[in-house]
């Protein structure tokens, strides 16, 4: 439980556009009698599950609360459309859930370069953008020449 609330929590505060520094300083905010800000890796080891049991069931009902607030007023800054145009809106950053990382790693194991059509069905499958598909199977075959450079690598290798 509370490692799908984290896990939750993190997806949702990304796709708000929210830093882990921004949560922990508008935790402020809230007036949560006896809570101020929290630093940001605080907020980090939340999410990735590394503070003590303890302390995870202590956060959790304060950062539901953020959740619930900032949600809300994401919905209240939709509902009135901006004057400005979305044009200098920058994108967020993608962020893939963990099930469906693992799908794309066995994916990914079986064929590293998938045909475009192959791609749009994994997109459709695990209900994700295209794009989002495309540049992750284009990020891990970098990261594979990375881990495994052609040749060694090494300066013998060039003789």
């Amino acid at each position: 439980d509370l490692e799908a609330f984290a896990e939750r929590f993190k997806q949702r505060r990304i796709k708000l556009g929210v830093t882990q520094a921004d949560v922990g300083s508008a935790l402020a905010n809230l007036k949560i009698p006896g809570v101020g800000s929290l630093s940001q890796s605080t907020i980090c080891r939340f999410e990735s599950l590394t503070l003590s049991h303890n302390n995870m069931i202590a956060l959790k009902p304060i950062l539901q609360a953020w959740l619930e607030e900032a949600e809300k007023s994401h919905r209240e800054k939709l509902a009135k459309p901006e004057l400005f145009s979305g044009a200098e809106k920058k994108r967020k950053r993608t962020s893939i859930a963990a099930p469906e990382k693992r799908s794309l790693e066995a994916y990914f194991a079986l064929q590293p370069r998938p045909s475009s059509e192959k791609i749009a069905a994994i997109a459709e499958k695990l209900d994700l953008k295209k794009n989002v598909v495309r540049v992750w199977f284009c990020n891990q075959r970098q990261k594979q020449k990375r881990m495994n450079p052609p040749g060694g690598g090494g300066p013998a290798a060039q003789e």
